[in-house]
Formats: structure tokens, C-alpha cells, sequence
């Protein structure tokens, strides 16, 4: 019986994604699990390399099926509709596992019966094989969480302040699914995880280790890299899905943390775009 499901979403990352299967493949630990592949249309090799990968690997790699571009919340869920693990984990197409994170995430969420979901700490990459940096920046304290003070932080959440689940039970998300799909199907959002684990907020407690199992790679553009506009069509829209969530859960605490990011990042632009105007050799 499969214990883990291990998502993997992919979108033009031909040349990091076998290296994420490998390091996923790579895992030694106590328990069945499977690698579940969401190529989305990528324009490049990316999926010639993941059909690769589960034509070699029939009994752990599953590839799902060749679709248009669905983006990466369909593109994630749907991941997650054809899981059979108890558990959820993820990894990148341009990301890497550390060695052992399965392991150490299962023993952490079943010693924890009332624990939904898991975070543990990441190295961030510096491009594909760049510099190795540690995380300064802890949106939560170690041990574990309520789940309205994780609500809270994650409602608070400022830029530079990130969180990464890497292990969560599936029946958990699967009643989400259920009582919420205006937030798991679409384009409306451009985040699978913020959602996630606010509304798991309303279904039990979180633990946060301090141990790092993850090497997270920043290169290139994405909805979160990529420019000041960039920057701020995100901010705008995560602000978009707090507002959203809190009448979703009747949240009864404070948005203005996120309203202010909202109106510092539009500052930023704002000022930007004026110095281009002015000097438009920068």
C-alpha cells in the first residue's frame, strides 16, 4: 500500500527536472511510495524527460496525462485527485530533496495525531548550481502550532517570509476540496499552498521543524521573481485571496498588515516607473 504520494509539478524545466525525480527517487525510508508527474504543456523537452522517467520507473512514477496548459492550481490538484498516499508531499521540477526528507516528515506527522500538516526549513539555490543559502527569515517558531496562530501568520505574511510544507494528510485536503473549491480550481489564483494551509488552519494543529530538507532554487522569472511588476501583480493577488479566505472562514482578525504590503509594493512601482520616465537609460 502507497504511504506517500510525492507531487511533482513541472512546467518548462527541462533541464532541473530529472534531477528533482532523482532526488526523490533517491529517498531511503520505511514506507511504499509513489512520484506523481503534472507536466503543464510545457514548450520545451520537459515532458519528453518525464516520460523518460516513468517508462523507467513504471512502479513509482506516474505521469498524468497530457493536457493543455492548466496552470499551476489545476495543474497541482488534480495531482492530488489521483494520489493514493495517506500523505501529500511535493518537490519543484527545478527544486531538490535533501536526503532522507520523507523519513524524517512521516515520523514527524504520526508521532502528532492532531498535526495536519508539516513545515520544515529550505536552502534556497542561487540558480541552477549556484551559492547555497540558509533561511534568516522564519514566518513561525519551531515546535508546535495552533492552527489560528498559523492562520494568522499566514494572513500576516510579508514578502521575504516564507513557509514550506513538506508533508500533509491527504484526507485533510480532500474535505478542503470539498467545502471550498472556489480556492483548489482555476486561474483566479496564483498560489496552490497560501490557501492550503490557512484553510488546514480550521482543521487541526501544525509542527515546525527546524530541519532542512529541501534546496530551493531561485532563477530566472516566476509570478514571484521577476521585477518590481511582477512583485506586485503577486502581492495584489495574494491580497485578493486573503480577503477571500477570511470571509470564506469568517476570520475575525486584522487584514492591515496585508492591505499596507499592498499599498508599499504600489509605492515601489509607482516610484519605479517615474525614475524610468526620468531616466530612461536605467
Amino acid at each position: 500500500m502507497v504511504k506517500v504520494s510525492v507531487i511533482v509539478c513541472t512546467y518548462n524545466q527541462e533541464g532541473t527536472v530529472g534531477r528533482a525525480l532523482d532526488s526523490i527517487l533517491a529517498q531511503q525510508c520505511d514506507c511504499d511510495f509513489e512520484v506523481i508527474i503534472g507536466e503543464d504543456g510545457s514548450k520545451d523537452g520537459t515532458r519528453c524527460v518525464c516520460e523518460e522517467y516513468a517508462a523507467k520507473h513504471p512502479d513509482k512514477v506516474r505521469l498524468m496525462p497530457k493536457t493543455p496548459n492548466k496552470g499551476i492550481v489545476d495543474n497541482y490538484y488534480d495531482c492530488v485527485r489521483a494520489a493514493r498516499g495517506e500523505y501529500i508531499m511535493e518537490c519543484g521540477g527545478d527544486d531538490e530533496w535533501c536526503a532522507g526528507r520523507i523519513q524524517l516528515s512521516l515520523d514527524a506527522i504520526e508521532k502528532h495525531p492532531n498535526v495536519v500538516q508539516v513545515f520544515t526549513q529550505v536552502y534556497y539555490r542561487k540558480g541552477v548550481n549556484g551559492e547555497i543559502l540558509e533561511p534568516d527569515d522564519h514566518l513561525f517558531p519551531f515546535g508546535l502550532l495552533k492552527g489560528q496562530d498559523v492562520i494568522d501568520g499566514m494572513m500576516h505574511q510579508r514578502s521575504g517570509q516564507t513557509v514550506f510544507f513538506s508533508i500533509t494528510r491527504r484526507s485533510k485536503i480532500m474535505e478542503l476540496m470539498d467545502e471550498y473549491p472556489e480556492f483548489f480550481n482555476g486561474r483566479k489564483y496564483l498560489t496552490e499552498d497560501k490557501q492550503l494551509t490557512i484553510l488546514l488552519g480550521t482543521k487541526g494543529d501544525f509542527l515546525n521543524i527546524p530541519d532542512c530538507t529541501y534546496y530551493y532554487t531561485m532563477q530566472g522569472e516566476s509570478i514571484t521573481r521577476g521585477g518590481i511588476a511582477k512583485h506586485w501583480c503577486y502581492a495584489r493577488n495574494m491580497m485578493l485571496m486573503s480577503h477571500n479566505l477570511a470571509k470564506a472562514i469568517n476570520y475575525k482578525g486584522s487584514l492591515l498588515p496585508q492591505y499596507l504590503h499592498i499599498v508599499y509594493v504600489g509605492c515601489r512601482l509607482t516610484l519605479w516607473q517615474l525614475v524610468k520616465r526620468i531616466f530612461p537609460f536605467t
